[in-house]
């Protein structure tokens, strides 16, 4: 019996997720372990073999039946080169692997042309104009990530230790980031991973007026103009903007970008399912 089989996928350094649907019919949605296909490829493939054996088995399929499906996959390291076609290999039913960029920019703007922005733990700028893609950052923590809640993190903890040392007023977040990177920052930082990092910014967010947390949170805001500078973002057109500290940030975007703010159509996963109904 022919039928129609279309499957998206999500996958990051924090999970998996899975869209199923027969025929255009209802979606079912199955979630797993992290699936970076750069720092862990092997962790990847299982992990996404077991959350799509998952959604199969619910509909009453199996991998078999995927000689019958349509897969988009989105996965976080897909846009190093060469990165998407060897992951391929080791799934070869995945006959199209992007970026996890790439479906989150389908996901909030629904094929429109328009900006998306993720400030979450680590950052990434896209847009779509005229039918064609441009994207910057998302490079990591080491290298990028500019903007993102662990970059943010990172500044905040240094300039606490500027406070520390006499170089800038009194602070009470110096104070509480000092307490909460105990015995010392520059110890914590030697096995801190950018979540730890990320998670500091929860302490500034309880001293909203403290000069550091305003001089981070400016340094932000300055990295999200620039960036949709870089992208060429056109007045008018959709803005999107997500990730924790992004959905902080953006109410106080300037006026002309501001009036381009909209709320993202979908998730990440609804953009890979998007572009799997899309094959032929």
């Amino acid at each position: 019996m022919n039928r129609r089989i279309d499957i998206g996928i999500d996958g990051g350094g924090t999970g998996c997720r899975v869209a199923l649907s027969v025929d255009g019919g209802p979606v079912h949605e199955t979630t797993g372990g992290p699936a970076n296909i750069v720092t862990d490829p092997a962790g990847a493939e299982a992990a996404i073999r077991l959350a799509l054996g998952e959604a199969l088995a619910a509909r009453g399929l199996d991998l078999t039946d995927l000689q019958d499906a349509r897969i988009c996959a989105g996965l976080a390291g897909g846009r190093l080169p060469g990165a998407a076609d060897r992951f391929a290999t080791r799934l070869p039913y995945l006959a199209y692997v992007v970026d996890d960029s790439i479906t989150a920019l389908v996901g909030a703007l629904g094929g429109r042309d328009g900006s998306l922005v993720s400030l979450g733990t680590g950052s990434f700028f896209i847009a779509k104009q005229d039918g064609v893609i441009r994207h910057h950052g998302g490079w990591g923590f080491i290298l990028g990530d500019e903007g993102g809640a662990a970059w943010a993190g990172r500044m905040a903890l240094s300039l606490a230790l500027r406070v520390s040392d006499g170089r800038m007023p009194d602070d009470p977040v110096a104070h509480a980031l000092m307490n909460a990177c105990m015995p010392h920052p520059v110890l914590w930082a030697q096995t801190a991973k950018p979540g730890d990092f990320a998670d500091l910014m929860r302490i500034l967010g309880a001293y909203p007026e403290s000069p550091i947390a305003q001089q981070v949170q400016g340094a932000v805001l300055q990295v999200l103009v620039a960036g949709l500078n870089d992208l060429g973002h056109r007045p008018g057109q959709a803005l999107v903007v997500t990730g924790g500290l992004g959905e902080r940030i953006a109410p106080q975007l300037p006026a002309d970008l501001a009036r381009d703010l909209c709320p993202p159509l979908g998730r990440a996963l609804d953009g890979a399912l998007q572009l799997a109904r899309g094959l032929p």
